[in-house]
């Protein structure tokens, strides 16, 4: 079973580093599509906007906190939080150190406010912690986690701006922008 749950980690860890790079690169790839398509055809960046009078989206006033009673998951993060907790750390730590703590502490405390065994995991892994042994529950909640990733991965690279800025050939691109412009034009005229 540890090698099964050593590979369950490993998942979770690659598919979360693979969400973190695919947002950086989505967000790159919004600012060069919308660059492109005003140059290409303003009208069809204006359809990209929301129309006047539109309802702003809802702010999230607060986060929703998971209520979970998982002794075993408390029972690592409070081992895992004296092991990184910022008020522990003084002097005879380095720079270097303090800033790795720091991290993992706040991944620590992302795993208890989202109740993420995979999270919880990475932290224990990041520390050199001996991890229990999971539970079938355990398991469902990591597999639980890499599907959402995963949706979430999708989703970015099934937008248009990301679909664009991939594409290396130019004249594809240009192709590509052309239709999307289409798109937004008609969009446009059924508001």
């Amino acid at each position: 079973m540890k090698n099964f749950a050593n590979k369950i980690i490993r998942d979770y860890i690659y598919f979360k580093e693979t969400l973190a790079d695919i947002r950086s690169i989505s967000s790159d790839a919004e600012g060069d599509f919308r660059e492109a398509m005003h140059d290409h055809n303003k009208p069809a960046l204006e359809a990209l906007s929301p129309p006047d009078g539109a309802p702003k989206p809802k702010k999230i006033e607060e986060e929703e906190v998971v209520k979970f009673e998982d002794k075993s998951f408390k029972k690592l993060f409070r081992k895992l939080a004296v092991k990184c907790h910022p008020d522990k750390l003084d002097d005879s730590y380095s720079e270097r150190e303090k800033e790795f703590l720091k991290r993992c502490y706040e991944d620590l405390t992302r795993a208890n406010q989202e109740y993420d065994w995979g999270l919880l995991l990475k932290v224990a892994l990041d520390l050199d912690v001996e991890i229990p042994e999971l539970s079938s529950e355990n398991i469902e909640n990591i597999n639980n986690n890499i599907k959402s990733i995963k949706n979430s991965i999708g989703r970015f690279e099934g937008s248009m701006a990301y679909k664009w800025y991939t594409l290396s050939d130019p004249e594809t691109k240009k192709g590509y922008l052309e239709n999307c412009a289409a798109i937004f034009m008609s969009s446009l005229s059924k508001r």
